[in-house]
């Protein structure tokens, strides 16, 4: 299988500028599924709700913000129903060192994708998506070639990365690559002061399209380098919504694990469901992280496609 179209990468053994502080080297490998991805040391990570004050006082507008925050349920959630976990108490979670892609899956890759295995295109059947957003076919424009994808959803997700031969990331998995370890108390990739313009982002104000970081919509990967993630991955906060592979829970109870540690982590956590809603991180270009830093920890309906939803892949370090 010949590996997609995708960004200029540093040779094996190598870093990614910025000396990356938790792994970090860029794996090129002997199979095509590990081109183009980042070892990622373990570590432990909290899971939960992470509650940030505004930047610079920030406030919501009046009328809300458009990613608004779901509410807490006074009932006790059951099976049929989801309040996207808002309710649950800080975890930590133990994470095995593995693989994951140092940038979001670009449009040129999910072409392959598309033109390989004759899966379905992004599209969706509403007015707004027509301007510029719907696929018509499997060719992309050389302009927006190195732009994330979007328009997929979670099990679109799961099939481009099956076919790669990797998968999308837990969730644990995908903080650790965003936030390294919980003992270095991150609040940003980059660290814990916010900076608008080392990332994609939105305003609150509609239409919360922003230009004033270079892009109103998505950005070709890698266009913010200071905004790396401490394994130096790309885009981990802005551009584009992530899925992980977990769906949201609301009792810890319900997650999967390895046992737990000496000081009662839970060993590589997952929530794989049944499930209503998907675990999604990092916020968006049309997401404004200064009223509401924390909600870049956020769910979605498993089946609907977004302008600002994509993804990344992960696996197992290779044997």
């Amino acid at each position: 299988m010949s590996e997609a179209p995708s960004v200029q990468m540093p040779s094996s053994g190598s870093t990614v500028a910025g000396s990356p502080v938790h792994g970090g080297a860029v794996v090129s490998g002997s199979g095509a599924a590990s081109l183009g991805m980042v070892r990622i040391s373990g570590g432990v990570v909290q899971l939960g709700p992470r509650h940030l004050p505004p930047i610079d006082g920030a406030s919501m507008p009046e009328g809300g913000m458009h990613i608004k925050p779901e509410p807490i349920a006074h009932s006790r959630p059951s099976r049929w129903t989801s309040v996207g976990g808002r309710g649950l108490m800080p975890r930590m979670v133990q994470v095995a060192p593995f693989m994951m892609d140092q940038t979001e899956v670009t449009r040129a890759a999910y072409s392959q994708f598309l033109t390989e295995t004759g899966y379905r295109l992004p599209h969706v059947a509403e007015a707004w998506a027509d301007d510029g957003w719907n696929w018509t076919d499997t060719a992309v424009d050389e302009i927006l070639a190195k732009h994330p994808v979007v328009l997929v959803s979670f099990y679109d997700a799961e099939a481009y990365c099956r076919w790669r031969n990797k998968r999308l990331p837990s969730e644990a998995e995908w903080q650790m690559a965003a936030l390294g370890p919980a003992s270095d108390q991150r609040a940003f990739p980059w660290g814990s002061r916010y900076r608008d313009d080392w990332l994609n982002h939105g305003r609150m104000e509609a239409p919360n399209f922003d230009g004033s970081d270079g892009f109103s919509r998505t950005a070709p990967v890698g266009s913010f380098s200071q905004g790396r993630s401490p394994s130096g991955l790309d885009d981990m906060f802005g551009n584009v919504w992530e899925f992980t592979a977990d769906l949201r829970i609301d009792d810890w109870g319900a997650a999967r694990h390895d046992g737990f540690g000496s000081s009662g982590e839970m060993i590589n956590a997952r929530a794989p469901g049944p499930g209503l809603r998907v675990a999604v991180r990092g916020g968006s270009f049309y997401f404004d992280f200064r009223p509401n830093p924390g909600g870049e920890w956020a769910s979605f309906v498993p089946e609907i496609r977004r302008k600002s939803a994509g993804f990344r892949c992960a696996s197992a370090l290779s044997r």
